[in-house]
């Protein structure tokens, strides 16, 4: 653990005028996981060493109570830990629009972080497009501030979950409410979300042309970040912007970790590679530590 007055002199340059927080945060490694869609495919990556994976809430916390302790009992064994949940919100439960039920919402919400305390998951990626898609003639404006009181709502309750909210930015084809990530960042900062964070997407940012440098931009938000490859497939050589994803984040002090979020054609095969890709882009791109798992 490195102390004030700890920093080896090999840093001293590179350290040289930089904030404390910064400095230890450019020290720190980054975890390195994969979103899967239940404990049926943690084998796979504890075979793989991913170090933790994120869980779908809507489909796998909140399945029923007997196949959530199922869940948690299978999580309680594993070496890889739920760090995180995204697919927070099923798609017919709206957020915004004249259809919006707030009482249900917060049941959800409570059920939703009790359980996600219960297997130690530390960030809720609200994502969620369809629930916060804006209706045709609704106004776009209002949606917004339903959206605002949805994220201060959710994320002082997660507060007391030890969980952080990161907002995920989505492309257009799945939402019509805040699509890049300097949209969300002037959002969050612009607006009463609470201690809602934010959450960097290098495929959605890809979708969108969207640059590398808004990364160091909105680094003092961001919680969290994704990729994938080429088409949403899994990472590999052929997505040359992943190497400078990671080196932008790496350069911007960035203390959080990195997801795989892909469309798999072959789960088994596929998330092993998968994963030591992203390792050895994690080497290249300077983050220490990106060696195996643990």
């Amino acid at each position: 653990m490195f102390e004030r007055g700890g920093i080896p002199h090999l840093l001293d340059d590179q350290c040289k005028g930089m904030p404390f927080e910064l400095i230890f945060a450019t020290l720190a490694d980054m975890r390195l996981g994969c979103c899967i869609s239940g404990g049926d495919q943690l084998a796979v990556l504890e075979r793989a060493g991913a170090e933790y994976c994120e869980l779908p809430v809507a489909r796998a916390l909140m399945d029923g109570d007997d196949a959530f302790e199922q869940l948690a009992a299978r999580l309680a064994g594993s070496p890889v830990p739920a760090r995180a949940c995204n697919v927070f919100l099923p798609g017919g439960l709206k957020v915004v629009g004249p259809e919006v039920d707030a009482d249900r919402i917060l049941r959800y919400v409570d059920t939703a972080l009790a359980r996600m305390e219960r297997i130690g998951a530390g960030v809720l990626v609200v994502g969620s497009g369809a629930a916060r898609t804006v209706p045709e003639r609704f106004d776009h404006d209002r949606a917004l501030a339903q959206f605002e009181t949805l994220l201060r709502q959710v994320s002082g309750r997660a507060a007391d979950h030890g969980v952080t909210v990161a907002l995920e930015p989505l492309r257009p084809a799945e939402t019509n409410l805040l699509n890049t990530v300097a949209e969300s960042a002037a959002f969050l900062r612009e607006r009463d979300a609470g201690p809602t964070r934010l959450l960097a997407d290098l495929y959605h940012m890809r979708e969108q042309r969207e640059s590398l440098d808004v990364l160091s931009e909105t680094v003092d938000l961001l919680a969290h970040v994704h990729v994938a490859g080429v088409g949403r497939g899994r990472p590999g050589p052929d997505a040359g912007d992943l190497e400078p994803f990671l080196r932008e984040l790496r350069g911007a002090g960035y203390g959080g970790d990195c997801s795989i979020e892909c469309t798999w054609k072959d789960f088994p095969a596929e998330a092993p590679l998968g994963v030591e890709h992203m390792r050895v882009a994690a080497r290249h791109a300077g983050w220490p530590g990106a060696n195996g798992g643990g």
